[in-house]
């Protein structure tokens, strides 16, 4: 929807959950030599200021990783590991919150890609100005960053045309705005049809828990995980979800219903389970 624009609610607590996942995600990749390549579907703006009027007006970020980065260290530690935990200290120390985007990019290496998407024309703009500026932390070594294409398209054209990549190994990431009842039956279809054309990368899909569209969630669950187990010939669970609760779901009345967030993983890295199992509590008790 060109109406969203993401900056209103950058670093808030669904950011928090898609951005733990996704590092945890890519660290694991990074584990072997062989290139890979990331697909992000919805990029917005690759990084956002904390000082944006538009996020003081919401207060997401203040109520969401400001908010959080004032808990212990040691439990600082165990949500989201030490290498994101100075990352995410790095950029919020200099008035910055890293989206998707410009978390790749600290990660990558030269061989890997990174494929970035942005329907918004606006949002497009500061996506591509936003990565043709340093990034302001880098866990490689090597200077050279990835190699970064950025396309302005319907995420399913996008995803559909950019799937299988020529380098076969990779990680996609599904996060659209879902403003409409029907955004959500177009994510399950947009991936369930270009999963069969690339079963073998992990696949993130980021969703809200809104109490008014539970059947809605419910489904893209459904379909995600029924398309994915169908042809599961191991005992191991090919699909998983992560959900944080952070409001009480029956104090919301009207159109303000988002009591959580939550992201399904398709294909997950090995030990995800673990670190979630172990981030998610915590997340919960520090912001609430």
């Amino acid at each position: 929807m060109l109406s969203y624009v993401h900056a209103f609610h950058a670093g808030n607590y669904g950011d928090i959950l898609k951005h733990t996942v996704l590092f945890h995600t890519l660290t694991h990749m990074l584990k072997k030599d062989k290139p890979f390549c990331v697909l992000d579907t919805h990029s917005g703006s690759g990084k956002y200021l904390l000082s944006d009027q538009r996020l003081l007006k919401t207060g997401e970020a203040q109520n969401g990783i400001q908010k959080l980065l004032q808990a212990p260290e040691k439990d600082l530690d165990a949500i989201f590991g030490t290498d994101f935990l100075s990352i995410l200290k790095k950029y919020t120390e200099k008035g910055f919150y890293p989206g998707s985007p410009e978390i790749a990019r600290t990660l990558l290496r030269k061989k890997d890609q990174l494929l970035l998407n942005e329907l918004h024309p606006a949002v497009f703009e500061e996506l591509k100005a936003n990565m043709h500026t340093p990034p302001l932390e880098r866990l490689q070594e090597e200077k050279a960053l990835p190699s970064i294409t950025i396309t302005r398209e319907d995420a399913a054209a996008f995803l559909n045309r950019s799937v299988p990549p020529v380098v076969k190994r990779g990680c996609v990431i599904i996060d659209p705005s879902y403003e409409d009842a029907e955004d959500y039956r177009n994510t399950a279809l947009m991936f369930s049809k270009a999963w069969k054309k690339w079963s073998s990368a992990s696949w993130l899909i980021w969703y809200p828990l809104l109490s008014r569209r539970k059947d809605e969630i419910e489904a893209l669950k459904q379909t995600v995980t029924d398309t994915v187990e169908s042809t599961n010939s191991t005992q191991d669970k090919k699909s998983v979800f992560f959900e944080i609760q952070i409001r009480d779901e029956s104090s919301l009345t009207g159109l303000s219903s988002m009591y959580g967030s939550g992201m399904l993983a398709v294909n997950p890295v090995y030990g995800l389970t673990e670190k979630m199992a172990q981030a998610l509590p915590l997340m919960e008790k520090y912001l609430r």
